[in-house]
């Protein structure tokens, strides 16, 4: 018998011992553990929503400006 196997049976027949109480317990401890369980089986998404929130809008001449400065003379000289 596998070492699975045996703590599986040895928590089965201590769930005959347990007070109504404990069962309860038990129960939301083994749902936090599904739970748990489920999310490290998935990547972590981090939700950003609200980030730009206090941003103005940024208009398609605001880019163009940035591109703009940031490019400005790019190619204007030889480079040699």
């Amino acid at each position: 018998m596998s070492n699975t196997a045996v703590l599986k049976a040895t928590i089965m027949s201590s769930l005959d011992v347990l007070p109504p109480t404990s069962l309860e317990t038990l129960a939301e401890f083994t749902s936090f553990l599904r739970a748990k369980s489920r999310k490290q089986d998935r990547p972590r998404v981090v939700k950003l929503r609200g980030l730009w929130s206090q941003t103005p809008p940024i208009t398609a001449e605001d880019i163009a400006e940035a591109r703009r400065e940031l490019w400005g003379s790019f190619g204007d000289r030889e480079i040699g």
